[in-house]
């Protein structure tokens, strides 16, 4: 087990309960819409991993591999996603499941599920010659006539047997500008990253011979090496390559470090045609964020999106039992003054879209501050929900019939938004325990014990592993986390509540 990552077997089967006396409610207490995007994001039925869902709990964990915990659990995963923007709406591809769609730039997401939902980690979907295709690691090649389906099969590629050449792991389809179609994959412990054209015609058919791109260089770039420390001299798991075109440059980004590490990190390389030669680019690694809430940001796409903005949508690490337990961020990409591209920074708390009125940062209000628990199981107190780390959380002691989280502020302060991040412990699909919508009120003590409910889910109907909501602006000097009910067989532990907003006075 790593350290720092907490476990509790009990299982906890609570109904929709009361909590306290009925608290006023905030006109508007909560907006039609979002203002701002935020991390990790907010997308609703996160799926149970491929890896996990035949997992029956509490079977010993294999010694090795990315099993981080002693026993097996079952847990919830998405990754490596596709992003494409079109038509007005950003549709999202990850592994595990297919698709989600935003129509308010990322603020929010529905689930869209396609006809083919599930056929292969790292999906790839580009727009090319008027129709969409589909290939995800291993799979067939598929068609459609829009981004959500349906989908066809075309067939496998026909690839020649190369010596040395990587299986057909972590593909990426690029359709240039001139209608030419390549196809670029790889994923293994220390080859690199390949590439070659298809025919845009007939795509399971290639043209020509394909070639290793970019090597792994783990003395050139000791970031590349695998490990929490990029210790290991030998091992770095090149994958997840990505064809970026920006200003008639090639643009091949690939990720390195292994998945399960906070130090997963994506590098790139840059030429002049799709298939090289391509020379790494001097700022390199170009996104890696080792510490915070979001962390091991890698094995993602960099795409052009509203206003011709580049963004970059990235997994998250969260592996608690499982080196695959993944979240999904986006944020903003550039090319800076030397025509070099990169990630400025991953973000963890609110961010307003380009092009929205300027206004104050919202910044997390309960920051390092005491977070207590209505109650705890031994050695999970609160202030684990409060840490602004996804591998910690509290969660409410077996016999707590009305849990809830309160938490102060250093000063009275205005709150704008919450964020929560479930862990839905005692998950086992295999038994019948599935996940599902965590029922709840977010209240704010406005005057000394007067509790104004500010967020109301107490109705919701949604299956939100990270659920992000902003409020009605109110002051308030202290705030709490009432949980009202969950799946059965599910414990409601909180990986993360955190209330954001600005000073008194602004």
């Amino acid at each position: 087990m790593r350290p720092h990552v907490l476990l509790r077997s009990a299982l906890l089967s609570l109904t929709i309960v009361s909590s306290f006396s009925s608290p006023s409610s905030a006109a508007d207490a909560a907006p039609a819409q979002p203002a701002r995007w935020c991390n990790p994001l907010p997308l609703p039925n996160y799926p149970v991993s491929r890896m996990a869902r035949d997992v029956v709990a509490g079977e010993p964990a294999e010694f090795g591999g990315l099993w981080l915990s002693e026993h097996k659990q079952q847990y919830r995963e998405l990754a490596d996603p596709t992003a494409l923007w079109f038509e007005g709406k950003w549709y999202l591809y990850p592994s595990c499941d297919m698709a989600w769609v935003s129509a308010d730039e990322g603020r929010t997401w529905q689930h869209s599920p396609l006809n083919i939902r599930d056929v292969g980690y790292a999906p790839t979907v580009v727009h090319h010659a008027g129709r969409f295709l589909l290939l995800a690691s291993g799979s067939e090649l598929y068609a459609a006539p829009t981004p959500l389906g349906p989908f066809a099969s075309l067939g496998a590629l026909q690839m020649p047997d190369i010596a040395g050449m990587p299986n057909q792991t972590d593909p990426m389809l690029f359709s240039d500008d001139d209608g030419r179609l390549y196809y670029y994959w790889g994923c293994t412990p220390n080859s690199g990253i390949w590439g070659v054209e298809l025919d845009a015609a007939q795509p399971t058919r290639v043209i020509g011979e394909p070639r290793e791109l970019i090597p792994f260089q783990p003395d050139t770039f000791p970031w590349q090496r695998l490990g929490n420390h990029n210790q290991n001299p030998q091992l770095g798991w090149m994958e997840g390559g990505w064809m970026l075109k920006r200003n008639g440059r090639y643009y091949l980004t690939y990720s390195a470090g292994g998945t399960q590490y906070h130090t997963y990190a994506m590098g790139c390389a840059v030429s002049e045609t799709p298939l090289g030669k391509f020379v790494p680019q001097r700022r390199n690694p170009i996104f890696r964020t080792p510490e915070g809430l979001v962390t091991g940001t890698a094995h993602g796409c960099i795409v052009a999106g509203p206003r011709d903005q580049l963004w970059v949508f990235y997994t998250v690490f969260a592996g608690v039992v499982h080196g695959f337990e993944r979240r999904l961020g986006m944020d903003l990409a550039a090319i800076d003054e030397h025509g070099e591209l990169f990630v400025p920074a991953a973000t963890s708390i609110p961010q307003p879209l380009p092009g929205a009125t300027p206004s104050s940062a919202w910044l997390p209000l309960n920051d390092g501050e005491p977070t207590f628990g209505s109650s705890s199981a031994p050695n999970l107190p609160g202030r684990f929900a409060a840490d602004h780390n996804l591998l910690t959380w509290w969660q409410p002691a077996a016999d707590d019939a009305h849990p809830s989280l309160m938490t102060q502020f250093s000063a009275p302060a205005m709150i704008r938004a919450t964020r929560i991040a479930w862990r839905d412990v005692g998950l086992d699909t295999v038994r019948g325990v599935k996940p599902g919508p965590v029922r709840y009120r977010v209240e704010a003590e406005t005057a000394p014990g007067q509790w104004t409910s500010i967020i109301d889910r107490s109705e919701s109907e949604e299956d939100l592993l990270i659920d992000y909501r902003e409020c009605t602006p109110v002051l308030a000097r202290r705030a709490r986390l009432v949980i009202l009910g969950q799946p059965a067989g599910i414990s409601p532990a909180v990986a993360d509540f955190t209330l954001f907003g600005t000073a008194a006075a602004d």
